[in-house]
């Protein structure tokens, strides 16, 4: 197990936006779509050494910084956008005592943390990591996941995966140059 301390930072309306199951709609406020992921980050954590940081976009619904153990909550202050904060919070982190890994389906956002240093984890990838089978809603028939389809995550474009593709082949092969020769 993994004890290194890490700050995981989160794009979050646009993880939000990727998921039926966190964006809001019919039922459901912007704010109540935010204190969801909140929440569901802060069951992920568990007992382990991860902080999450999540950045909002400080627009309409925004408010003050909250602070929640280790999940903590930051909003841009316009004209900035929480992609600005994200890439600041990269480059003042990156390097430091604790790994950084940045959660984003934005592939501008996704090259900045990657050219310096950071981890990137797919929003998607991330979503279904995280949501598994957890608070699935029950389908036709009483029966968790029949209606499957409305809690896939959206998909990427051919060009986005390529693009996707295209940060990760670099990150490995600037991993396997770096490495020590035994």
């Amino acid at each position: 197990m993994n004890m290194e301390p890490k700050l995981v930072l989160v794009d979050g309306y646009n993880v939000i936006l990727r998921s039926p199951r966190l964006r809001p709609g019919e039922g459901r406020t912007l704010r109540e779509s935010r204190e969801l992921l909140i929440n569901l980050l802060a069951w992920m954590m568990g007992a382990n050494n991860v902080r999450f940081v999540v950045i909002f976009d400080g627009t309409q619904e925004g408010g003050p910084d909250v602070p929640t153990g280790r999940v903590q909550v930051v909003f841009s202050r316009p004209p900035e956008k929480a992609d600005d904060v994200i890439r600041r919070w990269v480059e003042k982190y990156s390097g430091g005592d604790e790994d950084v890994s940045v959660v984003t389906s934005d592939i501008e956002v996704a090259r900045h943390a990657r050219a310096n240093g950071a981890e990137v984890s797919l929003a998607d990838i991330f979503l279904a990591s995280a949501l598994g089978d957890i608070g699935r809603d029950e389908g036709e028939g009483g029966k968790p996941g029949a209606d499957e389809t409305a809690d896939k995550p959206v998909s990427l474009s051919k060009k986005e995966l390529q693009e996707w593709a295209e940060i990760f082949v670099r990150k490995s092969k600037a991993d396997r140059e770096s490495e020590p020769e035994n």
